[in-house]
């Protein structure tokens, strides 16, 4: 099944689009830091903040609303019965088609800031660190992605409909993250997966050769194991959301 996911993205031309935004997104980013002097460490902190947590999200949601339209669109789900495949599965082997999609992604971006750092004569220190947060990043934002794939869907609406909610979510996460940062952890806005996964960056951001923090960030950060616990959740409370839904696609 896995195989077959895989083929179908070849097929579509978003999935190059997506890959040019992660390569040219740190551009311009690289060229205001080389100009202001604030090095690698302010390129490799933006393209976390606006590639993966928020421009990674609408990528997953519009690649998803793809995948899990296309046997809808040609009206194959019926044809699904005659192989030994369940509707679970089939749901399954999409997810994890994503979560490739995310981790990918997250590299490649990072394999980008360091080009453009090259070029741009700055010095990239911890490379092996900075590799794994942005695949662990990237693996978060999958998880938190799957609330508004979960909408796509139960809602089971057009591609329309899947990029507007997608990037409503993405903006909204974003702003709500930024506005409520400072507010000491637990609270109600860390319903948001992105606002968790940007409290548990906190430490690592602050420990960048980065503007420190305007605040204290002890309050405002979690542990790396109440982020994991608190993803896991997510990830399988709204993973058996979406396979539950779309096995009733089948009826």
């Amino acid at each position: 099944m896995l195989k077959i996911e895989f083929s179908k993205m070849r097929r579509r031309p978003f999935i190059l689009i997506a890959t040019l935004a992660a390569v040219i997104l740190p551009a311009p980013i690289s060229l205001l830091a080389a100009r202001t002097g604030q090095g690698y460490d302010f390129l490799y902190k933006s393209v976390i903040n606006l590639g993966q947590l928020m421009l990674l999200i609408p990528v997953l949601c519009i690649v998803a609303a793809m995948l899990f339209f296309e046997e809808r669109d040609n009206n194959t789900l019926k044809s699904l019965k005659i192989v030994p495949v369940s509707m679970n599965m089939l749901a399954s082997s999409k997810l994890i088609v994503l979560l490739v999609v995310s981790v990918l992604y997250s590299i490649l971006a990072f394999v980008s800031t360091v080009v453009f750092s090259l070029i741009g004569h700055m010095t990239v220190e911890q490379f092996a660190i900075k590799l794994l947060f942005c695949i662990a990043a990237g693996i978060m934002v999958w998880v938190a992605s799957l609330p508004c794939i979960a909408l796509i869907v139960v809602f089971n609406r057009n591609y329309i409909f899947s990029v507007l909610c997608s990037f409503l979510y993405a903006v909204m996460g974003f702003i709500i993250t930024n506005a409520t940062i400072r507010t000491a952890a637990p609270n109600v806005f860390m319903i948001l997966p992105v606002n968790v996964i940007n409290r548990w960056l906190l430490p690592f951001f602050q420990n960048l050769d980065t503007a420190s923090y305007p605040f204290d960030i002890g309050p405002s950060s979690v542990s790396t194991i109440f982020c994991v616990i608190y993803l896991l959740i997510y990830a399988v409370a709204f993973g058996w959301i979406i396979c539950n839904r779309f096995r009733k696609w089948d009826n």
